[in-house]
C-alpha cells in the first residue's frame, strides 16, 4: 500500500508541482490535527487539563 502512495505523490509530482505543493500541505495539516489530538487524549487520560479557569 505504501508503494502505491509513493507512487501516486511522485506521479502528482511530475505531471503538477502546484497540486503536489497543496497535497503536501494538506498530509501535514493532517498529521499535525492528529498529533494534537492524540497529545490532549493522552493528557486528559492521565488528568492534566490545558484550560485556565479563574
Amino acid at each position: 500500500m505504501m508503494d502505491s502512495l509513493n507512487e501516486y505523490i511522485v506521479a502528482i509530482y511530475n505531471i503538477n508541482t502546484a497540486q503536489y505543493g497543496l497535497l503536501v500541505v494538506g498530509l501535514v495539516a493532517v498529521v499535525g490535527v492528529s498529533v494534537g489530538l492524540f497529545t490532549e487524549i493522552i493528557l486528559r487520560f492521565l488528568g492534566i487539563r490545558g484550560d485556565h479557569e479563574n
